[in-house]
C-alpha cells in the first residue's frame, strides 16, 4: 500500500504553502479537532515500522501535531483529553508553529518540516516572543500565567517528539522556567456586596441573572456550565431535604456534584421558561442547561465574553476600579474566598468542592486577601498621626 495515500494533510512543503494566519487558524483548528483520521495515521505508523522505517518519517508537521493531540494516554478513554482540552492544545501548538513559519521566512530557511529543523535557540526565541508580541487587543505580551500554560503545552509536545526520535535534540530542555509566583497573579477579589449588586441589577433579566448566580454560588468553571445538560441536574435528599445538584466533568475528567441552592434553581427555571425549555427533571434530557437564543449550547468562550460584557454594562464604579475585565473566573475566586475567609471553612473542604487537584491552588486564591486582612497596620491607631 502506498504510504502517501494515507496523507491527512498536504505533505510537500506543507508548512511553507499553508501559512497559518488569524484568518485560517479557526477553520484549521476545527478541521484538526476531528479525530476520525487518527486510526489512519496509527496504521501509517505501524506500516512504516513493519518496513523497518521510522514510524513518523512520512508525517508532516501538522500531522505530528494532530497525532500528538489525539493520541490516547490511558486505556480508559474517559480519562483521555476532552475535546475542549484538545482545542486549547491545537491553538497553542498552531501558534507555536506559525511563529516559526514567519521567522523561517525572515531567515530564508527552507525546510519541508520546520519542526524537525528547530534548534534550542529557536525555543528561547519563542519564549521571548510570548513576552513581547502585540496581541489582538493591543496589549503587549501574554500574562505570566498564560505563558506558563502555553509553554507547558509546547514543552510536552517537544518532549514527545524527542522520545519518539522525531527530533535529534531534547528541545524541551531549552525552556526557561516560567512558573507564576503568587504575587504576580492578578487580584481577583470580589466582595459579597459587589456580587449582590450584580444580582440585584439583573434581578428582572432571567438570562443574565441565571448565568451570574450559577457562577457566584457554585464556583464552577465557565466551560463546565457551558457544556452542562439539563439531564445533569438531579435531586438528592441524602444530605439535605430536596437538595438539587449539577453533575459536571471538570479538569482531568474529575466528576463534581455542585449543589444548586433554591434561589439558583428558581433562576435557572426562569431562564429555561424564557427559552421555552422544559423544567421537568429528566436524566435522559440532553438539552443544554443554559442555551443560546437559538437553542444551542453556548461555546465557553462566547459565554465568557457575555459575562464580561454584562458586568461592564452595569457601569458600577467598583467595576471600573478593578484590574482588568471581570471574567467568569473571578466568581470562582469569590466562591473560594467567601468559603474560606468569611465562613472559615477548611481549605481542604473548599478544595474538594471546587475540584482543585492541589490545596496549594486553593490557598493561592485567598493568599492576597489574607495578606491585606492580616496587615499589621490595621491594628494601629490612626489618630496618633493626624
Amino acid at each position: 500500500m502506498d504510504i502517501k495515500s494515507h496523507s491527512l494533510l498536504p505533505r510537500l512543503g506543507d508548512q511553507l504553502n499553508l501559512m497559518i494566519t488569524e484568518a485560517n487558524k479557526g477553520p484549521l483548528v476545527r478541521m484538526l479537532l476531528n479525530g476520525e483520521q487518527f486510526d489512519q495515521l496509527e496504521r501509517m505508523v505501524f506500516e512504516q515500522e513493519q518496513s523497518t522505517l521510522h514510524g513518523f518519517e512520512q508525517f508532516s508537521d501538522l500531522e505530528l501535531i494532530y497525532y500528538y493531540v489525539h493520541k490516547p494516554t490511558y486505556d480508559d478513554n474517559a480519562k483521555n483529553r476532552k475535546a475542549q482540552t484538545k482545542k486549547e492544545y491545537l491553538r497553542d501548538l498552531l501558534q507555536f508553529l506559525s511563529f516559526f513559519q514567519y521567522s523561517a521566512q525572515a531567515e530564508q530557511r527552507d525546510s519541508s518540516s520546520l519542526i524537525r529543523s528547530l534548534k534550542k535557540v529557536h525555543i528561547r526565541q519563542y519564549q521571548q516572543w510570548l513576552k513581547e508580541v502585540v496581541r489582538i487587543d493591543g496589549k503587549m505580551g501574554y500574562p505570566a500565567s498564560t505563558r506558563t500554560r502555553k509553554n507547558a503545552v509546547v514543552k510536552g509536545f517537544l518532549n514527545w517528539l524527542y522520545d519518539e526520535d522525531v527530533t535529534e535534540q531534547p528541545l524541551h530542555v531549552a525552556f526557561r522556567k516560567s512558573t507564576t509566583r503568587r504575587d504576580e497573579k492578578p487580584d481577583r477579589y470580589l466582595s459579597v456586596g459587589e456580587v449582590q449588586s450584580l444580582l440585584q441589577y439583573y434581578k428582572d433579566h432571567p438570562i443574565n441573572h441565571a448565568i451570574l448566580i450559577l457562577l457566584i454560588t457554585t464556583g464552577l468553571r465557565i466551560d463546565e456550565i457551558a457544556s452542562a445538560t439539563w439531564g445533569d441536574v438531579y435531586q438528592d435528599s441524602s444530605v439535605r431535604q430536596n437538595a438539587y445538584y449539577l453533575k459536571v466533568i471538570g479538569k482531568g475528567n474529575v466528576v463534581r456534584h455542585a449543589r444548586l441552592m433554591d434561589p439558583v434553581m428558581d433562576s435557572i427555571r426562569r431562564f429555561r421558561k424564557r427559552r421555552n425549555l422544559t423544567c421537568e427533571l429528566d436524566p435522559l434530557n440532553t438539552e443544554p442547561l443554559l442555551c443560546s437564543n437559538t437553542g444551542r449550547f453556548y461555546s465557553y468562550k462566547y459565554l465568557s465574553n457575555v459575562v464580561i460584557h454584562l458586568i461592564k454594562k452595569t457601569g458600577f464604579k467598583w467595576v471600573t476600579q478593578k484590574e482588568g475585565n471581570i471574567s467568569p473566573h473571578w466568581f470562582r475566586h469569590f466562591f473560594v474566598n467567601y468559603s474560606v475567609v468569611e465562613l472559615q471553612l477548611p481549605i481542604q473542604q473548599v478544595q474538594r468542592t471546587v475540584g482543585h487537584a492541589s490545596s496549594q491552588t486553593t490557598e493561592g486564591y485567598v493568599s492576597q486577601y489574607m495578606l491585606k486582612k492580616n496587615d499589621a497596620s490595621l491594628h494601629w491607631d490612626e489618630r496618633l498621626f493626624q
